[in-house]
């Protein structure tokens, strides 16, 4: 077999190799035909009962593990009934009402919500059952106060204490009794907002500053809808005019104005003209007392995080709403400002990024240095260095460098300083507690021993003494 070679042998492989049996040969239609599709089965649909779907699989005894068993665990509360809690209208902050807490009404919650909150107030009232606040010593003396500026004409004052003291909820009470009294409210619950660089802006050569579409008009917006009412008794005292052209006469109601403005597709200049023209008629007329609530107010005397077309920073003055601001209500002209209400502001020691500059500093130091100032320098200077703040800041001193512009704005605001850093007494406190555990905010079981303990560990801080109890267990 030497000479068969590769060939002969896959020759040999091949015929070894079975050839399968190949079909006969057939011209017949039925044999040729391809084969039946097997009909589908029929599978019988159970359909379910009618009524809200079930939201996971249920187990033996018919228990829904998703909604029924969560709920049967003991670990589930209801939501809780404060609808005991008494409204905060006109007549609800006084002497005899201390330490009672108090609901924001639904028209007060609709009107704080147009104009907006400050960012943890907002985040507490997410967490609240029914959103309300604590009348204290310092919201029946604001109140007061409040009422003799309805009376005798207008007045400028600044809330300053420690971090957490409740400056903001403060201001939030001052504005729901003003809208509870048929006052014309202006509420600004974030200041920082018109300065951080959030919105957009546009240089405006007519007005020669910044102009703020978007912001202006969420203020028109809100002014409209909350003042509603008051705006129709108020007339305007000159005309609104826009490239010399009359665009409303004299004599319009501010409803009236409002509307028109709102309605057209007017431009950018029109409604910051708007603006100014609305918020200086509110400051000039004495038929309805006139509330402005700022937050944040220690933005409206620095610089901003906007910036100019050679990537300068701009200042608050430069801007179109500051500057509307601070020359119409905040920092107004000799005998300018509000005739009939007052102006109520806070500065914020939250914010790092935007602590009370120097110039405010200088202005306050030299309106608290008096022997007449009801709070002296010393204790305005440890406010704003507190440990507890992230806002430090220093005495302004010789060498400290500052701007004119901010210096006179600031000088000009004339504040009265009212100190609001107040400690929690122990009815206060039970108050409080006793708050927190009915809406479901404790980790621990309160007793006396634990509430002495958390009260003295707080420093009668209001905002500590919450997260104290919220944020610990014993």
């Amino acid at each position: 077999m030497r000479g068969v070679g590769l060939l002969g042998t896959l020759g040999t492989a091949v015929r070894g190799a079975r050839v399968p049996h190949a079909a006969p040969l057939s011209t017949s239609a039925h044999v040729c035909a391809a084969g039946k599709v097997a009909p589908k089965k029929k599978v019988a649909v159970r359909k379910g009962a009618s009524g809200e779907r079930s939201t996971g699989g249920r187990r033996k005894g018919g228990v829904d593990t998703a909604s029924s068993l969560a709920k049967a665990s003991h670990h589930f509360r209801p939501a809780p009934d404060m609808s005991d809690l008494l409204e905060l209208d006109a007549s609800a902050i006084s002497a005899e009402a201390l330490a009672t807490p108090l609901a924001w009404s639904n028209a007060q919650l609709k009107a704080l919500a147009r104009f907006g909150l400050p960012q943890e107030m907002a985040r507490r009232h997410a967490l609240q059952p029914r959103p309300r606040s604590l009348v204290r010593k310092a919201s029946v003396a604001l109140i007061e106060r409040l009422e003799r500026a309805a009376k005798e004409g207008g007045a400028r004052e600044l809330l300053v204490g420690e971090p957490g003291c409740g400056k903001s909820t403060y201001l939030v009470q001052a504005v729901a009794h003003a809208l509870s009294s048929g006052w014309a409210v202006v509420y600004v619950p974030r200041a920082i907002s018109w300065v951080d660089s959030s919105s957009p802006y546009t240089y405006n050569a007519g007005l020669q500053t910044y102009l703020q579409p978007t912001l202006v008009d969420e203020l028109l917006t809100a002014m409209a809808q909350t003042n509603r009412r008051v705006f129709e008794r108020i007339k305007t005292q000159r005309a609104l005019n826009v490239d010399g052209t009359e665009v409303v006469a004299s004599g319009t109601t501010l409803a009236s104005l409002l509307d028109r403005v709102l309605k057209e597709h007017s431009s950018p200049v029109t409604r910051q003209l708007t603006l100014d023209l609305v918020w200086s008629t509110l400051a000039q007329q004495t038929e309805v007392p006139v509330l402005v609530a700022v937050d944040d107010v220690q933005v409206l005397f620095g610089a901003t995080r906007y910036r100019d077309a050679d990537f300068v920073p701009l200042h608050a003055f430069e801007m179109a709403v500051p500057r509307s601001l601070l020359n119409t209500f905040v920092a107004p002209a000799q005998g300018g400002g509000v005739q009939r209400g007052a102006v109520v502001a806070t500065v914020s020691m939250s914010h790092a990024n935007f602590a009370a500059p120097p110039e405010l500093l200088v202005a306050l130091r030299e309106a608290a240095s008096g022997e007449a100032s009801p709070v002296p320098w010393r204790r305005v200077k440890e406010l704003f260095s507190s440990p507890t703040s992230p806002t430090r800041v220093a005495e302004p001193h010789a060498y400290t460098r500052m701007h004119e512009q901010h210096l006179a704005n600031a000088r000009a605001a004339q504040f009265a300083l009212v100190d609001v850093s107040e400690r929690l007494s122990r009815p206060e406190a039970a108050t409080l507690l006793d708050l927190l555990a009915r809406e479901n905010m404790l980790w621990s079981v309160p007793n006396d021993e634990l509430f002495i303990e958390k009260l003295v560990e707080s420093n009668g801080n209001i905002r500590a003494f919450e997260q104290a109890w919220r944020k610990s267990l014993v």
